[in-house]
């Protein structure tokens, strides 16, 4: 019980500002990634995409490669200040990056359908955190080409959980960002390593 609940009593996670975040590096951490493990389609095919970020990025990914109309995914690295940061540096907490997915999808399917999957399947209310996963690097955040569609829907949501007793919703959502594509051994994870831990943290309460 005591390491469950270690969290209460770490220090608060603080985000870091441009000049205190890591400088980073000039290359990327994954230049020549390979075809996705089980959509097998370029990690970078272009097409209608959005930065999803509710956590950990190993079961958001899964969650997304199985959803009807996903064309691919890809887990990365965005909404901070550090180029090219490595898996170590963004769990430092210096940064300033989310564990994000990518997911590229279909016109079968909108941008709409795609946020409603990401906010029923975390806690958007916990700041920077979900769960026993602590940091800003697990904070609830959306990058998109359309953040009008899409802070209306956080928005709407944020009210719903407000109605069932939950306190403020803690989602950022920002215009498209820059996206650095993590290290081959992240990628589609949970396929590679089936046991692997990665919890996802729904409240229950759906979007309609």
């Amino acid at each position: 019980m005591m390491a469950y609940m270690g969290f209460l009593f770490a220090p608060k996670p603080e985000m870091v500002t441009a000049e205190t975040a890591l400088r980073g590096g000039s290359v990327p951490v994954n230049p020549t990634p390979a075809p996705h493990a089980v959509l097998d389609m370029p990690l970078d095919l272009a097409g209608n995409e959005i930065l999803v970020g509710i956590g950990c990025f190993w079961g958001a990914e899964r969650m997304y490669w199985e959803m009807p109309g996903v064309l691919t995914t890809s887990v990365g690295y965005a909404g901070g200040f550090t180029p090219n940061p490595t898996y170590r540096e963004v769990c430092s907490g210096r940064t300033g990056h989310a564990e994000v997915v990518r997911v590229v999808f279909g016109d079968e399917i909108s941008v709409e359908d795609v946020v409603v999957k990401a906010l029923e399947a975390h806690d958007p209310t916990q700041g920077y955190r979900q769960g026993n996963d602590v940091g800003t690097q697990y904070r609830s955040i959306f990058c998109t080409h359309e953040p009008a569609r899409v802070q209306a829907l956080v928005d709407a949501y944020g009210r719903k959980l407000e109605e069932n007793g939950f306190p403020p919703i803690t989602t950022e959502v920002t215009g498209m960002q820059p996206y650095y594509l993590a290290e081959e051994e992240h990628q589609q994870y949970l396929h590679k390593v089936p046991n692997g831990y990665c919890p996802i943290h729904s409240t229950g309460i759906k979007c309609g």
